[in-house]
């Protein structure tokens, strides 16, 4: 594959921008074709897909609209075997054949996933979001209604999602007033802000380079080479990553991982209500270390705004503990100041995570906001390599505690739990704070499905739903 710095965002999919506050409602579909005919014809009415470039322009679209396939989707629209066995063993294998490396065991494993989730039933997932709900029902019925009329595709499960913003009507601290959030900010369901630590792409987006950049030796931000997340350009290491074959296949597109993830609020609340009186601490206060960050998105660490920090000066973890979610998760310098970030930039993912029900308002419960459905995030990650990017993360960082000298401590908030599992948040005399140490945390997170997809380019899903595509059976593969 040849290196380009060139990109064309026409041919990007819009997600990999990210969907942002203009589309604040959502639903997923999960669609299934019986045949490889039905599938070109199902890609064909969704041509054209909403592009990254769409999103730039001045006149925004009000419905935009991705899509990605497993690899039975692949497999289902059947195309060569050359470029099947080109895909990476990650992807081929999917997440339910590899849950042991992501920690999905316990109430997490995938016998307890929802039923969409079982047997490779899902070929394609079509993310669509839009300006407000009317938008998004119109544009649903009359998707439905092209499903009803064309014989051998059917939609097998939808999950509806919708971005959840703080309001001081809406309060979402535990015992701590100060707490609550005073301007308006994105939120996952816990209370704390989301959507922060996604890293700039040089071509792509160059929002808060200082800070979710790398961090070189001499101390500069950069954003990261393109390739990192996009197939088919340069990435950290100066190469073109491998990449699934032919080029026009695979050149501008990315892996996909999507994990539904059902948070527990009332658990997580009861939890940290709990620790305070036993503790003689705050709730919101010890929710936050763990976190990592204050509720409004404020760093621990002394910064530059909401994004530019190091955790250079707290080695030990005194201000911003090592065992945190955010530190986890983005351990930017923590692994020694004479690096920079150099030992984590290979590992990081694009996060195009977004929130499914309702903010349950502090004194109330769960089920009386959310009902059985619950409340939780759509996590959707977008890299190079699912295995040295997503899951190195999910392995090595959220459930190993040896990078962060946690011994056998996975992460507070995401971790799996596997028995008396705990949290140590070390003291600070110049703050007069003493050390903590939260035990029996629990399992506040939970999944409860998800697959591995790959997200084409415009050009190479065009390709796909063509009945003349050069990459199906019996038609010898271009280089």
């Amino acid at each position: 594959m040849s290196a380009s710095t060139n990109i064309n965002t026409k041919d990007i999919q819009a997600l990999v921008k990210g969907i942002g506050l203009h589309w604040p409602k959502g639903r997923f579909f999960y669609c299934r074709f019986d045949s490889a005919a039905a599938g070109r014809a199902l890609l064909r009415h969704l041509c054209p897909l909403t592009s990254f470039h769409d999103l730039k322009s001045h006149h925004k679209p009000d419905v935009c609209v991705n899509a990605a396939l497993t690899h039975s989707g692949l497999v289902a629209l059947e195309l060569n075997n050359d470029l099947l066995y080109s895909l990476p063993e990650d992807y081929r294998d999917g997440m339910r054949r590899r849950a042991s490396i992501n920690g999905d065991i316990g109430v997490s494993a995938p016998t307890h996933w929802e039923d969409v989730w079982a047997n490779g039933q899902v070929h394609l997932w079509v993310g669509v979001y839009a300006r407000d709900e009317k938008l998004l029902e119109d544009w649903a019925s009359a998707f439905d209604q092209w499903i009803q009329s064309n014989a051998g595709v059917s939609v097998v499960g939808t999950q509806d999602v919708s971005r959840v913003v703080s309001s001081p009507d809406v309060p979402v601290y535990i015992d701590d007033a100060e707490s609550q959030p005073e301007q308006p900010v994105l939120l996952e369901h816990f209370g704390f802000r989301d959507g922060m630590g996604n890293p700039p792409i040089e071509g792509l987006s160059d929002k808060h380079i200082k800070g979710n950049g790398r961090l070189g030796v001499d101390g500069e931000w950069q954003a990261f080479p393109a390739g990192e997340f996009v197939l088919g350009h340069v990435d950290t290491n100066g190469e073109i990553p491998v990449a699934p074959k032919p080029e026009a296949f695979a050149r501008n597109g990315s892996f996909m991982v999507l994990r539904k993830l059902a948070q527990d609020v009332d658990l997580f609340r009861g939890y940290m209500q709990g620790q305070a009186e036993k503790l003689g601490q705050n709730a919101d206060a010890i929710a936050t270390r763990m976190v990592g960050r204050h509720r409004n998105g404020t760093p621990l660490m002394n910064s530059h705004g909401d994004y530019e920090f190091r955790y250079d000066s707290d080695p030990e973890g005194r201000v911003c503990p090592m065992g945190s979610h955010v530190r986890r998760t983005n351990p930017r310098d923590s692994f020694g100041a004479d690096f920079g970030s150099l030992l984590v930039d290979r590992h990081r993912i694009l996060r195009r995570a977004i929130t499914y029900g309702k903010l349950v308002p502090t004194g109330e419960s769960q089920v009386e906001v959310n009902g059985d459905d619950g409340q939780g995030i759509m996590f959707i990650v977008l890299n190079a390599s699912i295995s040295r990017q997503f899951e190195f993360v999910q392995q090595q960082w959220v459930n190993y505690g040896n990078d962060f000298n946690q011994g056998n401590d996975r992460d507070p908030i995401v971790g799996t739990r596997v028995g008396d599992d705990k949290m140590l948040i070390p003291g600070d005399a110049g703050a007069e704070r003493e050390t903590m140490i939260c035990n029996e945390l629990q399992q506040f997170v939970r999944c409860r499905g998800g697959e591995y997809f790959f997200l084409p380019s415009l050009s190479a899903f065009e390709a796909l739903s063509s009945d003349a595509c050069d990459w199906r059976q019996g038609n010898e593969m271009p280089a």
